[in-house]
Order: structure tokens, then C-alpha cells, then sequence
């Protein structure tokens, strides 16, 4: 090929990936990381983003840790020298920027890779800014109506105890069952504030502890009626609502009809994590003899059943043993992560 015809080429080339960067608001960036020194190469696409006149494509490091938002900067700038200064080749963070060119706070998510030599030490950065202000828009606005949908709800449970409470005051045959149906509904409250709650870490939460969460109204004043373990399994909040929902519908049939029906009885709830797969077993014991398999599913039933099928991968395996229904539950680890 004739070398003006390659260099032809080369530039339809630059043209078009320039044009990709523009379009999906992604900045290319060098950094010369040699002897400690921070020396910078900044695409067009990334001066755009960063809101930079064409003459900052060399713009100092102190330039860009200026530009970052002040309640994200130690925690950026740290995190960059960390990783300089380790043995990592990847970098990633999301931080706020604040733009000198119309003074707006975007935010950036920066992915880079960091090449090393043989001993280890840093040579260069190469990597790309990309504008992710839309989508942390969005998740920030998604919180607030999960917020307020918390507190909605919030106050539907308290307005329907104070009402079954007053109630249960005109008539103290009723107290007792009065008492029971409130401590079920503190129960559902509490799941639906586990679940919308995204103020946690979620990357902390494991099995067992959200269920011994769900479970904790059932175990009041000292009494272990339902008692949880087994290994750590990680579990994202999106499947959070369904695990709530198939462990209220199991603990409800349990207080009706189950276990829990009686003082004697106990559930233990164990989870087992293996690989792609994760078990976890409902299992009931000291309750009413069990004579059988329901002869109707009822709406309860069918709903956890779907929710376990559609967004747990799950499986759900119902065992009417005499001693006290055990139902084993195997489910996909990468669904329940999310």
C-alpha cells in the first residue's frame, strides 16, 4: 500500500475515534509517571469533558487535583499516589469535577491501566475520563424517591398499629392477637427499610445477616424462635427483595400454621455457599405433626415463587416432612450478588 494512501487510512482512523469519543463524552489521558513526575497529555475529547481550553493539553497534576470537587479531593488524590506507588496496573475512581469553563460539577468516572517495568516501577498512565453525570444524576434521584417511598410507607405501618392498638384497647380480648399482628407488621416494615436503604455499604452485606435482620422481630424479649447461619454469602440489594419476600411468606405460613404455632417450635435457617450456586435451608421443627402438601397454593405462595424463578434463578424444593416442613432453596450466586 502506498504510504500517502496509509496515512490516508490512518487519519479516517483518528477521525472516527475521535468522533466515538465526542459522541459517548470519553477523554483519552497520558501521564509520564517517570522519577515521580506527573507529566500530563490530554485529548481534545478530554478537554472537552473537563470543560479545558486547547492549550491545557499539558496541563499540570496540580491543575487537575485543583479542579477536583473539594469533598472528593483527598480521597482522589489518594487513591492515585496509592496506586502509583503500589504494584497495581489498574486504576479506576469516580469523583466530582468542578468545570472552569461554565463553573458546573460533573461527574467523572477515570479507568486506566498503569505500565510498569521489570522492578515494578511506574512509567506511564494511559487511560480515559468518562462524563458520567447523567448516570449519578439518575441513581441520586432514584434514591431520593426510594427515600420517600420509605417514609410513605413509614407512615402507612405506623398509622394501621396505632389504629389496631386502639382497637385492641376497646377490646382487651383482642390484645394478645393485637400484639401478634403488630409485631407482623413491624416485621414487614423493617424488611422494606432494608431494602430501600441505599445509605449502607453494600458490598458489605452478607446472607445470613440480612435474613437475622428480617428474622429479629421474631425473636423478641429473648426468645430464639428463628435462628440463621451458615457461610457469608455475598447479596446486592436488587435481590434483597425478593430473599425479604420469600422468608415473610415462609414465616407467616410458619406463625399460622407451622413451627411457629405453637411455643415449642423453631426454624433454623442455614445458608450454604458453593461456587456458582448457593443453598439456603428453611428447616422447622418442634411444631404441629404435618399431615401433607397444601392441596391449594395460595397468592403468597405463587408471588415468592415467581420472584425466586425471575430475579433469583432460584429453585424451590418443598419437603412435608412429619417433623416439620424443611424447603430448600438453591439459587444462581451471581443473580443474588446484584
Amino acid at each position: 500500500m502506498p504510504l500517502n494512501e496509509a496515512l490516508k487510512q490512518l487519519r479516517s482512523r483518528e477521525d472516527e475515534l475521535a468522533r466515538v469519543q465526542r459522541i459517548g463524552q470519553i477523554g483519552g489521558l497520558e501521564v509520564d509517571l517517570r522519577e515521580g513526575a506527573f507529566r500530563n497529555q490530554r485529548s481534545p475529547e478530554y478537554l472537552a469533558v473537563h470543560g479545558l481550553p486547547a492549550d491545557a493539553a499539558n496541563e499540570s497534576h496540580e491543575a487537575w487535583v485543583a479542579r477536583i470537587h473539594p469533598e472528593d479531593r483527598d480521597r482522589v488524590v489518594s487513591h492515585f499516589q496509592q496506586s502509583v506507588d503500589s504494584f497495581d496496573t489498574d486504576y479506576e475512581v469516580e469523583y466530582r469535577i468542578i468545570r472552569p469553563s461554565d463553573g458546573e460539577t460533573r461527574w467523572i468516572l477515570a479507568k486506566a491501566e498503569i505500565q510498569r517495568d521489570d522492578l515494578g516501577k511506574p512509567i506511564k498512565l494511559i487511560g480515559a475520563h468518562i462524563d458520567i453525570t447523567a448516570r449519578r444524576t439518575a441513581e441520586e434521584q432514584r434514591e431520593l424517591i426510594a427515600r420517600e417511598l420509605q417514609h410513605r410507607i413509614g407512615n402507612i405501618f405506623s398509622v394501621v398499629s396505632s389504629l389496631i392498638s386502639m382497637g385492641a384497647r376497646a377490646e382487651p380480648a383482642a390484645a394478645k392477637f393485637a400484639d401478634e399482628i403488630i409485631g407482623r407488621l413491624t416485621a414487614l416494615h423493617r424488611a422494606h427499610g432494608i431494602v430501600l436503604d441505599k445509605n449502607g455499604d453494600e458490598s458489605s452485606d452478607n446472607l445470613p445477616d440480612l435474613i437475622g435482620r428480617l428474622i429479629a422481630p421474631y425473636n423478641a424479649e429473648g426468645s430464639i424462635r428463628i435462628s440463621v447461619g451458615g457461610d457469608k454469602v455475598r447479596i446486592g440489594r436488587s435481590s434483597s427483595t425478593s430473599i425479604a419476600l420469600i422468608i415473610h411468606e415462609l414465616a407467616t405460613n410458619a406463625v399460622k400454621h407451622g413451627a411457629l404455632s405453637i411455643p415449642t417450635g423453631n426454624v433454623r435457617i442455614e445458608v450454604k455457599g458453593s461456587g456458582e450456586h448457593v443453598v439456603l435451608v428453611w428447616e422447622e421443627r418442634g411444631g404441629p405433626a404435618v399431615v401433607g402438601s397444601p392441596h391449594r397454593q395460595g397468592f403468597g405462595s405463587l408471588l415468592v415463587d415467581r420472584a425466586a424463578k425471575a430475579q433469583l434463578g432460584a429453585l424451590m424444593r418443598f419437603d412435608w416432612n412429619p417433623a416439620g416442613l424443611v424447603v430448600q432453596i438453591e439459587m444462581s450466586a451471581d443473580k443474588i450478588g446484584v
